[in-house]
């Protein structure tokens, strides 16, 4: 498993020249694909195509060209399906066993002693997809554009708290400096997140801005935008915004480009390779293999996905398709289907957060909800092992929002806390929370005399397990005289509700179970995915001024501590402060959590060769990306 540091920096550096020195002298042979449009001049040939130093990718046997991957959307706003199968290449990446940061669009770099600059050489001759070159000065555009106030999105860039800034040494050299250390940035750039800074091609994209082209305003409004900066956003934006898979016209780094964009009406999404990428395999053939990618948008949500997948229509997946319920299914239907199940290991830490919001507009649901004694007893009125034993067969043990066990950062204490099933202690806490009385159906009331009612925000699409817990919850808490509402709606909503600050709580998985330093969103107000504290996140990353809320005490404690995680290069002292962390989250018990999430599986195709046979799940370590598809091939 991923332990919490990276590749030392000498080691990083001295990683790159030996696989530079070991690539073989390269064949340079590419798809047949492309032979008629190099004889007939269209297309370079493949030796003027590739890099002076392509990135060698080993796969478990020498692949050949051609074949369609076909996987399934859930829905048009499904652009994570494409980040994770897609859109992974940044300077540096993780290794698939999110060991260690690897060489990618870098082919080195280094590091001060007090991790403040950072200088980068880029792999030479690298091309976008439409064949111009790739340099620092596209990196510089990207740093440019996020601090551009009319443009800009929060990211490690613009950090209001250490935000970098560029030096272009050359074509291939620059350095990005911070005014505080930042000891965790290659792990930032190894993430998801660190495809923002490779994400604009300054070439096509300056020519929406008013500093490259004196008639960006005019030319917006032609095409109907009020301003040039939404005009900049939807012909470019950054990393893995929707949006950008919409534009075929988008010069990217990927392996494949888009055919058919992404569009409110598309029943599919199609990618055609990339007669550009800049990746070979260890003989020298340039990747990918496989042809095309075909992704259907599917408007019937899982079901339909599931359907199609027992079919034999999907050839990888495991994103939507691989719940619990549907198992079975795939277990019996891998023959007639023609694929076999892969093991997936998840991140996440938990099956169910359980979120009540510190920053309630009602005064009294407010002090309910920032009393520990409040989740303490609702935690104890869980029966987390009937919900274990009918929605998930008995996978998994009652776990709070904690570490994995895998992680060096498991404590015991903190994941087994408050989940013994004791209605009588949790009707004690309840009324440590000054919950003593009850109406005549049986219900708490809050100092107000109101009824303690709990409406959670859940996304059924997204995940539909969650309903059936919440339907155990809410009668596992009724018998303890708290109400729960259940409300069913979509995922742009969901989100929605969050800066206005129209919620009492919202659900969702257990993120962080292992990229714990990354991502701490349920341990202290990190990020807006923090949404039990949405407006203390605000006030720590220094955004959306206008709702932000100072934190507890104990909070800004955690602050203190995490931006001193952050600033440190050891690893060691990373961990020792995280564990501080840790400790405020195990005392104050912010969110409620119901069991540990198993493991999961994949839809492999039988044909399909490279692909992995185990893999994580996680955001930051985009997976199946992470596992070089870009090798995968159909035999």
């Amino acid at each position: 498993m991923r332990k919490d540091n990276v590749l030392g920096l000498a080691g990083a550096v001295a990683l790159a020249a030996m696989m530079a020195a070991a690539a073989p002298a390269l064949a340079q042979q590419q798809s047949p694909t492309f032979d008629d449009l190099v004889s007939a001049g269209t297309l370079p040939p493949v030796a003027e195509r590739l890099p002076a130093n392509p990135l060698v990718v080993e796969g478990d046997s020498i692949g050949q060209y051609g074949g369609t991957w076909r996987m399934g959307m859930n829905g048009g706003g499904d652009n994570g399906l494409i980040v994770k199968a897609v859109a992974y290449e940044g300077l540096v990446r993780f290794a698939s066993d999110w060991k260690s940061v690897e060489p990618n669009l870098a082919e080195s770099w280094e590091a001060n002693a007090e991790a403040t600059e950072y200088t980068f050489k880029l792999r030479e001759g690298v091309k976008w997809s439409d064949g111009t070159p790739f340099t620092a000065a596209d990196i510089a555009f990207t740093v440019e554009m996020f601090h551009d106030p009319d443009y800009a999105a929060a990211s490690w860039i613009d950090n209001k708290n250490n935000p970098a800034s560029i030096e272009v040494i050359d074509d291939y050299n620059f350095k990005l400096t911070f005014p505080k250390p930042n000891g965790m940035l290659m792990d930032e750039l190894a993430s998801v997140n660190g495809t923002q800074i490779t994400s604009l091609q300054k070439a096509y994209c300056s020519q929406f801005h008013p500093t490259y082209n004196e008639n960006a305003a005019a030319e917006a409004e032609a095409a109907g935008f009020s301003s040039w900066a939404l005009h900049l956003q939807d012909r470019c934006a950054w990393g893995w915004e929707t949006i950008r898979f919409a534009n075929p016209d988008l010069p990217v780094l990927y392996g494949w480009v888009i055919e058919t964009p992404l569009t409110a009406n598309a029943a599919r999404v199609t990618w055609k390779r990339n007669p550009y990428y800049w990746k070979v395999d260890v003989e020298g053939n340039q990747l990918p293999y496989i042809d095309s990618l075909d992704m259907r948008v599917s408007q019937g949500g899982v079901e339909e996905l599931t359907l199609a997948a027992l079919n034999g229509e999907i050839d990888f997946q495991e994103r939507h398709i691989a719940t619990n319920t549907n198992k079975p299914l795939f277990f019996d239907g891998q023959e007639a289907g023609g694929y076999h199940l892969g093991e997936v290991i998840p991140s996440a830490s938990n099956t169910l957060v359980l979120q009540l919001n510190f920053s309630h507009e009602d005064p009294v649901k407010r002090e309910l909800f920032r009393n520990k004694d409040f989740r303490v007893g609702i935690s104890h009125a869980i029966d987390r092992e009937e919900i274990v034993d009918v929605v998930f067969t008995g996978q998994g043990e009652p776990f709070q929002v904690a570490p994995r066990p895998e992680s060096p950062l498991y404590d015991e204490e903190l994941a087994k806390q408050y989940t013994e099933f004791n209605p009588e202690l949790a009707i004690q806490h309840l009324e440590a929370a000054g919950l003593t009385e009850t109406n005549g159906d049986g219900i708490r009331l809050m100092s107000d005399g109101n009824p303690a009612k709990i409406t959670v925000d859940v996304i059924s699409a997204l995940r539909p397990e969650w309903i059936d817990m919440l339907e155990i919850m809410q009668l596992q808490l009724a018998a303890v005289g708290v109400e729960i509402e259940l409300n069913n709606i979509d995922r742009t909503l969901f989100y929605e509700k969050r800066p206005g600050n129209e919620y009492d709580a919202q659900v969702w998985a257990g993120d962080g179970g292992l990229e714990v330093m990354q991502d701490p969103r349920y341990y202290m107000p990190f990020s807006d995915e923090s949404v039990w504290a949405y407006r203390w996140a605000q006030w720590f990353n220094g955004t959306r001024p206008e709702i932000a809320e100072e934190p507890a005490d104990w909070a800004k404690q955690q602050m203190e501590l995490y931006n001193q995680v952050r600033a440190s290069s050891d690893p060691d002292e990373r961990t020792e402060l995280m564990n501080q962390v840790l400790a405020i989250t195990k005392e104050q018990f912010p969110v409620i959590g119901v069991s540990l999430m198993p493991n999961s599986y994949s839809i492999i195709r039988n044909n399909l060769k490279n692909a992995p046979e185990s893999m994580f799940n996680a955001w930051l370590l985009p997976t199946p990306s992470a596992t070089n598809p870009m090798t995968w091939y159909f035999e």
